[in-house]
């Protein structure tokens, strides 16, 4: 292996595990929702504001600075996520006050939010061809690890610590990535290209949405995202309300869904070797429905048979954002930073729509909710397959 070949994967797992930590931030909150909930002693739709305007302040970052990441320091701006993220967990893990408490998530949120989007574009402009498939499938297999371990974490620090348990671990992570950023991270300087400083944020962003393929595959993975996290919100309830299953062991009970996301981004890194991009995004199209619609009348049976259908989720949840990733790479060659950037807005605004959507399984039959949620996604991707028959990717 040559050694530019070497630098390059040093920095894919680099900047993987400053994904990884991002993730962290987000998924290790969510097995101790209860616990928020009683220790605020406020109601479940505001615990699960904190949840969805935490991944909606992570979506605003992404579109204002997709606009601008590539003519950006990168090294720069991980410090300052970081530092933001140190701030703001250190002040949650004291706070008795609901408002600050909240408040200081969202901080914590612009941190996090900017993470992402220089990872996955560096990555992006690293690789290209099979390499970039490849290299979207190993990011996302240790991004991956992140809700594996967390709700595990965030269940056992819960039990023991309570919340500030969690946030005490965030802050002392936060800590040392930032140092070794600081110390041992490349200062890559700035990325100019002519042609994205000559343009403007409006006829960037007309661009993107004028590739037929780039906006299907985004608007696919709003759906995908926000059916996922009205899954994941709901998972602790359930477990904790209908299944009886106590914190920490909640966050055992995500293993099925998580271990099987890593798995399910290793197959795609292995098949999309052999078989083409289109054929996988059909898949992904008409599989995922089934699965939801299956869930919905199948969840309440037993745990065998819950965890049984989130290891299965969980492969197709784990094979589509690395599909999706290479997609728009591939798509968009000039605006690349950009397109990325409003990729990740559009599933993390459904991730948060999703997460405060969750809460009608307070008032309607989760069984309906979820049944509905999975026939509307057919009907959507029978759409999306009409399109997609002439488009090539």
């Amino acid at each position: 292996m040559s050694r530019l070949a070497q630098t390059k994967i040093l920095a894919l797992y680099l900047l993987s595990i400053s994904s990884f930590f991002a993730s962290l931030n987000q998924n290790i909150y969510t097995p101790v929702i209860p616990l928020i909930r009683d220790s605020f002693s406020v109601s479940i739709n505001w615990v699960n504001f904190t949840v969805s305007s935490f991944i909606f302040i992570i979506a605003m970052v992404q579109i204002f600075l997709g606009a601008v990441i590539d003519t950006q320091n990168q090294k720069r701006l991980l410090i300052f996520s970081f530092l933001l993220i140190s701030i703001s967990t250190i002040v949650c893990a004291f706070t008795t006050n609901f408002l600050v408490f909240m408040t200081f998530r969202i901080v914590q949120a612009i941190g996090a939010g900017v993470i992402p989007l220089v990872t996955i574009n560096m990555i992006s402009h690293l690789f290209d061809g099979e390499a970039r498939g490849s290299a979207m499938g190993t990011y996302q297999i240790l991004l991956s690890l992140a809700p594996a371990v967390s709700p595990i974490v965030g269940g056992i620090l819960g039990e023991y610590y309570g919340y500030q348990g969690i946030f005490l671990c965030l802050f002392l992570i936060a800590t040392l990535l930032l140092v070794f950023i600081m110390l041992a991270f490349p200062n890559n300087g700035k990325r100019n290209n002519g042609q994205e400083n000559a343009s403007s944020f409006t006829q960037i962003y007309r661009a993107i949405f004028l590739n037929r393929v780039g906006l299907m595959t985004m608007t696919v993975s709003f759906f995908v995202f926000f059916i996922y996290f009205v899954i994941l919100v709901f998972l602790p309830i359930l477990l904790h309300d209908h299944y009886h299953i106590s914190l920490q062991n909640i966050g055992l009970l995500y293993l099925p869904l998580t271990v099987s996301m890593i798995l399910g981004s290793v197959i795609f890194k292995k098949i999309q070797k052999k078989v083409t991009l289109k054929k996988l995004f059909i898949t992904v199209l008409f599989f995922l429905p089934l699965l939801i619609i299956a869930f919905g009348f199948l969840h309440t049976q037993s745990i065998i048979v819950l965890s049984t259908l989130l290891f299965v989720y969980g492969l197709a949840i784990g094979f589509a954002p690395p599909l999706f990733s290479t997609i728009i790479s591939n798509e968009y060659s000039e605006y690349r930073g950009a397109a990325l950037g409003l990729f990740n807005f559009i599933r993390y605004s459904g991730m948060a729509i999703g997460g405060m959507f969750s809460g009608l399984s307070l008032v309607l039959p989760s069984t309906l909710l979820f049944v509905f949620l999975g026939v509307l996604f057919f009907l959507i991707s029978l759409f999306q397959y009409s399109s997609l028959k002439h488009c090539t990717m």
